[in-house]
């Protein structure tokens, strides 16, 4: 075991410190002493377990306590923590640096490379509140070797105030902060930051954004304004998503998610496939399909969708089998679409399927209102006061528009009064009761008719059926009766 036991700072690569521990037992690089460990370099460079538990070993440190500052290097990503990374995320080599730190930390032998600056969305130090200054060496692991002699820059101040992303960096690096209720805590640290990004970005810089092109300053802000929106939780994303929909400057009545939702799209589409992005991937999906008319056995975002939800106006006119301009105007009468809307609007909107189907159908094959006295077994009159009263409704409703050109009633709906009106118990000719229609009861004094047709369908009346007629006309009551009743009254 090395001795004496330089300390391990939890806030440092380890690599950083492989390379600190070395310069000062050996006063040469970590390449000595990993040989002198018997460590294979590439192995302990690329985060081996095998690799961190000999230096563990050595340096008498908790193998767990290595284990945590581990940035895990594959051929094609990396792992950090447990969590898969991509490989621009987060970086082992010391690209990146604090002017002021390295002031704190002292000769080139003391320099610490801080873990959290290879996060690729780490900009600043938050700890001084400088820009981060790039080195010149690509692989270097150590600052001491990146910088090679060269002088620490001029730091230079960050006027914008810290950004919120960074505390809830440093807080999930530290191992506190994260409540176990909030959404985040069962995200990956690539998934909630990519995620920012992206939708701060795409807000920021519209949806033909370039996020690699962004300066850091741009970089940051976009990451800081999408984290204020995606730690909110998926409520607010949808929100966001809204706005980037509405924003979308797409035009053409045909225009797709692409258009719609852009480099946002395009990243969970096909550039987000090596490393699950998370649950936006599910929110944007979901969204698309809400907003726009899915074909069923459309793949969207890697998930086919069998059933569909919503229809455009060309879709719905070719299930329903109307004619598109014509449906344009149904739908403007039934208050679907805005009385001034243009062609391009109508054409952009959508409707749910559930409804707008069964609705377009019910119209399709209403009844006007001068055929349901006839359809109701009633006399003109009865049908006009039930109208009247609201108790038979048009489709239209009275005050929409085109309700008073064009009256007409659904099938569904007359037929369930009159499938109401079936269920009464037929009447016993047999019996030596006053049965009569409710219209000559009505006559006789027993109230208004639609006040006694709204009591029997409550069955606050004794009513029966007559199974010689059909309709409102079947129902018979016992006028005697219900004219003492009402003279009692």
């Amino acid at each position: 075991m090395l001795s004496p036991m330089m300390p391990f700072d939890p806030q440092e690569t380890l690599t950083s410190y492989a390379d600190r521990l070395s310069m000062y037992h050996t006063g040469r690089g970590m390449a000595r002493l990993l040989k002198d460990c018997g460590i294979h370099h590439e192995h302990f460079v690329s985060g081996r377990t095998e690799a961190v538990a000999r230096l563990a070993e050595a340096t008498g440190h908790p193998c767990a306590d290595l284990h945590r500052n581990v940035i895990r290097v594959f051929q094609r990503g990396g792992e950090f923590r447990g969590e898969p990374t991509s490989k621009s995320f987060l970086l082992p080599q010391a690209k990146r640096y604090c002017p002021a730190c390295l002031v704190e930390d002292g000769s080139p032998t003391d320099w610490r490379f801080r873990l959290i600056w290879g996060f690729r969305h780490v900009q600043r130090c938050d700890r001084h509140g400088v820009w981060l200054t790039p080195t010149s060496n690509a692989v270097a692991t150590s600052l001491r070797v990146a910088l090679n002699e060269v002088t620490i820059a001029v730091p230079v101040n960050a006027t914008e105030e810290t950004p919120t992303y960074l505390d809830w960096l440093r807080g999930r690096l530290a191992g506190d902060g994260i409540p176990e209720t909030s959404w985040l805590a069962d995200q990956t640290l690539e998934q909630v930051l990519a995620a920012s990004e992206m939708i701060g970005g795409v807000l920021q810089h519209g949806h033909k954004v370039k996020l690699t092109r962004l300066s850091p300053a741009e970089t940051e802000e976009a990451t800081d304004i999408g984290f204020s929106i995606y730690s909110e939780g998926a409520d607010a994303v949808e929100e966001a998503l809204d706005t980037i929909r509405q924003t979308s400057p797409a035009n053409a009545v045909q225009a797709g998610p692409l258009a719609y939702y852009g480099a946002l799209f395009d990243w969970l589409d096909r550039r987000s496939n090596s490393i699950d992005p998370g649950p936006i991937r599910d929110i944007l999906r979901n969204h698309i399909v809400k907003h726009s008319a899915v074909e069923p056995g459309t793949t969207v975002l890697g998930v086919e969708i069998t059933e569909r939800r919503y229809h455009t106006l060309y879709s719905l006119a070719a299930v329903v089998g109307i004619d598109r301009p014509r449906l344009s105007r149904l739908l403007k009468k039934l208050g679907e679409i805005p009385a001034n809307a243009t062609e391009v609007d109508c054409g952009r909107m959508v409707f749910e399927a559930a409804t707008a189907v069964p609705m377009v159908e019910a119209f399709k094959t209403a009844v006007p209102l001068r055929d349901v006295p006839e359809y109701l077994g009633a006399s003109k009159r009865q049908v006009e006061t039930l109208y009247r009263e609201g108790i038979v409704l048009p489709l239209v409703p009275r005050s929409g528009p085109g309700s008073v050109r064009h009256v007409v009633f659904g099938r569904k709906h007359l037929d369930q009064l009159l499938a109401r009106i079936a269920c009464l118990p037929e009447v016993d000719r047999s019996s030596d009761r006053d049965f009569h229609p409710i219209s000559y009861a009505c006559q006789r004094g027993a109230g208004r008719f639609e006040r006694l047709f709204t009591e029997v369908l409550q069955g606050k009346i004794p009513a029966f059926r007559n199974p010689d007629r059909t309709g409102i006309g079947a129902i018979v009551v016992d006028v005697g009766t219900l004219a003492g009743a009402r003279n009692a009254a």
